[in-house]
């Protein structure tokens, strides 16, 4: 049912495209003289190259590039139709043949990105714009409003429909899909830095022809090379949190890989709550580093114990936000909002926590969110003093403890999707896969003159492994 949605929202689309291509006005692109189709050819190449070396922003999956830029220029400079004739190749191409998106994502963009600067365009020429090229001195600055509207529509027609899309295919609220794209850092923030540059594009075309559009190659070889090296410097410093949280969690195999679902959750629900790519990036930080306080050996043996604690083992246990938080800020590449999340990951809404005992607002978003994970994780995995829990029974305990420990918002959020369901079946195959490599090999062919205390063993353990393959009781 899902994926039938996603299809007719992807054919109408492809309709609106189609309609919006017979209706363009294809005669002012025709009647361009051979210079302005030489440097409408060089701005397809320009938005090509810089989409081919965009940069990874996050582990969200954004990137940032000055596609942007050569549109507008386009459309300053030629008409709305020309930033058809850009964009659409631009965004096909790169993402077959560069980013090897799915055929549907592909046929997806392309057709979005025509409606997009079709409505766009429309908008440009009601309010006065024209294509400049050709003209006597064109003034440029008072066509500043027709070009302003163009790239807001652009970008709002555009986020609008991509959210819709990720709402068919991932079942989540438009109202929280939309505001998480228009607020993303990487995305509509980088492309209105970019606009006024197409401006002076368009300036030095005018005086110096198509030498004044490939003065923008070199400035954007620059940024690109700054970007990377963020991206090379933020990945290092993940990669090395990483490394150190999994050497912290292998001491205990009741919380082996535990930091790294919490941090996998609380990013889907951050996502779903609908906040912006760098709070939902800082919330997936803190997530992953929410126990780093637990480094020290003392903790392991307490953890590991079937029996209640003793006030002094609880004590140290709550230690470890404390801990935790001094650790973090001798790092001065960790945020501050990851720093105060980690410390107050077990504050509780009714102000009945540690360390410090908040009371609803006063605890930090990504804290909230953390101590929902944290405690998602742990029902579903085994613990010394219990097997884990069914997903019925985490769904209804999170009810009960809405308002209570847990923020009735975020519970009310993750009881509207089905999140948990998808979590637990991650974690499920996450264990079966664990169970599967700890198993000794299995002969693929016993001897037949072997006795039967060889190959019998051999074959109760082919028999097991193949009936949970099936999903059938061993």
């Amino acid at each position: 049912m899902k994926q039938s949605r996603v299809n007719i929202y992807v054919g109408l689309m492809c309709a609106a495209a189609v309609a919006c291509l017979w209706r363009a006005d294809w005669d002012s692109l025709w009647a361009l003289p051979v210079d302005s189709q030489v440097g409408l050819a060089t701005l397809i190449g320009i938005a090509l190259l810089a989409e081919a070396l965009a940069i990874g922003l996050d582990t969200s999956g954004g990137t940032s590039s000055i596609t942007f830029l050569p549109l507008l220029a386009a459309v300053q400079l030629f008409g709305p139709v020309a930033g058809i004739v850009l964009i659409v190749p631009t965004f096909a191409f790169t993402d077959y043949v560069v980013r090897r998106k799915r055929g549907i994502k592909v046929v997806f963009n392309a057709a979005q990105v025509t409606v997009s600067t079709t409505l766009a365009g429309a908008a440009f020429t009601m309010l006065g714009g024209y294509a400049i090229h050709g003209v006597d001195d064109p003034e440029i600055l008072a066509h500043l409003t027709p070009f302003v509207v163009f790239g807001l529509i652009f970008l709002a027609v555009n986020h609008a429909a991509v959210s819709m899309a990720i709402t068919l295919s991932q079942e989540l609220p438009f109202r929280r899909v939309l505001p998480q794209l228009l607020n993303s850092s990487g995305g509509q923030l980088n492309d209105l830095l970019v606009a006024p540059l197409a401006l002076a594009v368009a300036f030095l075309y005018l005086q110096f022809g198509l030498g004044g559009v490939l003065v923008i190659v070199l400035p954007m070889l620059f940024v690109r090379y700054s970007y990377l090296q963020t991206a090379q410097l933020r990945e290092a410093n993940e990669d090395l949190l990483t490394a150190l949280v999994k050497a912290i969690e292998t001491r205990d195999p009741y919380t082996s890989g535990h930091s790294q679902r919490v941090s996998v959750l609380a990013g889907k629900i951050a996502d779903l709550l609908g906040l912006n790519r760098r709070t939902a990036e800082r919330v997936r930080m803190a997530a992953l580093l929410h126990d780093i306080g637990k480094i020290e050996e003392v903790y392991t043996e307490i953890l590991r114990k079937p029996d209640a604690l003793t006030p002094e083992e609880r004590a140290t246990i709550e230690d470890h936000v404390v801990r935790g938080e001094t650790l973090l800020r001798d790092l001065s590449s960790v945020p501050e909002e990851v720093v105060l999340a980690v410390r107050h990951h077990h504050e509780r809404e009714d102000g009945r926590g540690y360390p410090e005992g908040l009371v609803g607002s006063q605890i930090p978003i990504g804290a909230k969110i953390i101590v929902v994970c944290d405690a998602v994780d742990a029902m579903l995995s085994d613990r010394p003093y219990r097997r884990a829990l069914g997903v019925d029974t985490v769904l209804e305990q999170l009810r009960i403890h809405s308002g209570t420990q847990f923020d009735s918002s975020i519970v009310d959020a993750v009881l509207g999707s089905n999140i948990i369901d998808r979590f637990a079946e991650s974690v499920r195959r996450e264990r079966e896969l664990e169970r599967r490599i700890e198993e000794p090999p299995i002969p693929l062919a016993p001897s037949p003159s072997a006795p039967p205390s060889v190959w019998a063993p051999a074959m109760a353990r082919r028999a097991a492994v193949l009936a949970r393959s099936l999903g059938r009781p061993n």
